[in-house]
């Protein structure tokens, strides 16, 4: 073959389309390579002058490869001497369109690394792992291989093209977890393995590691990462579209040093081990500001990491992406167009709340209306508005920085969430005296929020005056709607629900494009309370939610499981996930 025509066309001998063919080939490998320097020579790569030279520089520099000095000395390209060290090499090459992958074994490498160094695992020779490359990986890269597969290394080769659309299939499919036996020593000293964790945690391969988890949950819109430690090994899950999905698991050796690299990114504590510790991160992906909020708290085999993910340019929603029907969109574009009152939206954690009221203020903003927020934190960056963020640390909170905003002649404003009964008393002051409040209560439907408020300390009279309408909401798991099947029901939910026993609904199955969990996306359940004069006349002391559900009903409010039950009738959503989230 002459090189010096072509070096980007390659004619291999060696062929593998499965991992039988692979086997094969390698077990028939030959064990020892031309030498490079004699191939670059009877190949015409290189003049016998140009090789003398480089072998005499190579002797006074040993640590130097004879290829990189023939690069130095311009006795030939790099790219035509990669190329020939994996002819030398006598790799083979690999057909992944045809290949046979197994799941467990994608699982041993991230994604994002995958994608990084275009490699990806494809089987086990003997105790090596084979991966497939478009050439071979330098030594830096080759060490955050090892270091991250925890296994010795071979490549074979394949295009950049198959390598892409490999990793591409693959990893949708493998979620798979890995089992690893590791032997954990029974005498452990506690000191010396926080030491060596905080050096190893600054190192190269573990860095890489880190930053390959975290760009890689973003990458596939995971809303949190989970790091869960066991006695043997620990876990590392995704949170994606409300699922909580098994990513791969890791030696328990490694845990201390991966808590030390989150605390060192976070500015926490490293040499704290025993206490909880909170901290944030803001990262930058593509261009664009990603917020990690950090939870680190010490359980039985280690130190449990929840690593909340905000893209601040991602997520947002208007009021037409939240699922509202048209009569209840109308009624609630009624109810921010309005120049004062409360807006509340109600919800457990994970709701979608804080969703809602951006969807809202966006709607405002367009009213050219002096908008500003009090968040913590801040989930989305909006550009006509103006965000506060509050800081406990130097006692800047809800309260503090609301008398502030009073001062400041808005039009709008947001509290991020109405916690205490200082906040509560500044938002309704501010309702009634001429300003539109938004805001957010942890209570489990529309009617509960106005007993809350009674809770917390305010006033009837007062909650008659300044709240104009509640908005409870959920986010259940969308169907996938490539694997729909009729969904079982036990006769006690439909009973529940009300449901006809002949009614038929259906379900997610599970299927490589959902990653078999059944689910793709999330939508928005809701009831929606809108302040009538018949409700204002009962709201007392005394008075349970119940009576105000029972008005607020008959006056036109559907309630959330009806809400849900029709997303279900139009096989948007299980039954059971209808069920899961509002009974």
């Amino acid at each position: 073959m002459n090189h010096a025509q072509n070096t980007n066309t390659w004619s291999y001998l060696h062929l593998a389309r499965n991992s039988t063919d692979l086997e094969q080939l390698l077990g028939a490998q030959k064990r020892h390579h031309q030498k490079l320097g004699q191939f670059l020579l009877d190949e015409q790569l290189v003049s016998g002058e140009n090789l003398r030279a480089a072998l005499s520089l190579q002797n006074v520099t040993p640590d130097k490869r004879l290829g990189e000095i023939l690069v130095e000395i311009g006795a030939i390209a790099k790219e035509t001497l990669e190329h020939s060290i994996l002819e030398t090499l006598d790799l083979p090459r690999v057909a992944l369109e045809e290949f046979d992958f197994n799941s467990k074994l994608i699982g041993l490498l991230p994604v994002q690394l995958a994608l990084n160094l275009h490699v990806i695992p494809l089987m086990f020779h003997g105790d090596v792992l084979v991966l497939a490359a478009t050439s071979l990986p330098g030594s830096q890269a080759l060490e955050l291989l090892r270091f991250t597969v925890e296994h010795a290394v071979q490549f074979v080769l394949s295009t950049a093209t198959e390598i892409e659309q490999a990793i591409r299939l693959n990893y949708q499919e493998s979620q798979t977890v890995q089992e690893l036996d590791i032997p954990t020593p029974e005498l452990i000293d506690e000191q010396r393995i926080w030491r060596d964790a905080e050096q190893l945690a600054k190192e190269a391969p573990l860095v890489q590691l880190v930053n390959s988890i975290i760009i890689d949950a973003i990458n596939q819109r995971a809303s949190d990462i989970h790091i869960r430690p066991s006695e043997k090994n620990f876990e590392l899950l995704y949170r994606v579209d409300g699922s909580l999905l098994p990513i791969r698991q890791f030696k328990s050796s490694l845990l201390p040093a991966v808590v030390s690299r989150i605390k060192i990114l976070s500015s926490l504590n490293i040499a704290e081990h025993r206490l909880a510790q909170d901290g944030r991160i803001r990262i930058k992906d593509k261009g664009q500001s990603v917020d990690l909020r950090i939870s680190i708290i010490p359980v039985q085999y280690g130190e449990s990491i929840v690593i909340r993910i905000l893209n601040k340019n991602q997520g947002l929603r208007s009021i037409s992406d939240i699922g509202f029907k048209s009569s209840d969109k109308e009624r609630f574009l009624d109810l921010i167009k309005r120049s004062y009152g409360i807006i509340l939206v109600t919800g457990p954690t994970g709701s979608g709340k804080s969703t809602t009221l951006y969807a809202a203020l966006q709607e405002v903003e367009k009213d050219n209306l002096n908008v500003i927020t009090v968040e913590d934190p801040i989930e989305y960056e909006l550009s006509h508005t103006r965000q506060i963020q509050v800081n406990q640390a130097i006692n800047f909170g809800f309260p503090q920085a609301l008398r502030h905003i009073l001062r400041h002649d808005p039009d709008v404003i947001m509290i991020g969430e109405m916690r205490d009964a200082e906040t509560c008393k500044i938002a309704v002051e501010s309702a009634l005296t001429g300003h539109l409040v938004f805001s957010t209560l942890h209570t489990n439907d529309a009617s509960s929020a106005l007993v809350r408020l009674m809770e917390i300390g305010i006033a009837p009279y007062l909650i008659r005056s300044a709240v104009i309408g509640v908005l409870a909401q959920r986010l259940v798991r969308r169907n996938c709607p490539d694997c729909l099947t009729e969904e079982t029901i036990s006769g006690l939910m439909r009973k529940n629900l009300g449901l006809d026993e002949n009614e038929k609904f259906y379900c997610g199955s599970g299927c490589k494009n959902c990653r078999h969990t059944g689910f793709k996306g999330r939508l928005a359940i809701y009831e929606l309370l809108v302040m009538d004069d018949e409700l204002r006349g009962q709201i007392n002391a005394g008075v349970a939610s119940d009576e105000y559900r029972k008005i607020a009903l008959k006056n036109g409010m559907i309630s959330l499981p009806v809400n849900g039950i029709e997303q279900a009738r139009s096989k948007q959503v299980a039954i059971a996930e209808v069920y899961r989230a509002c009974m």
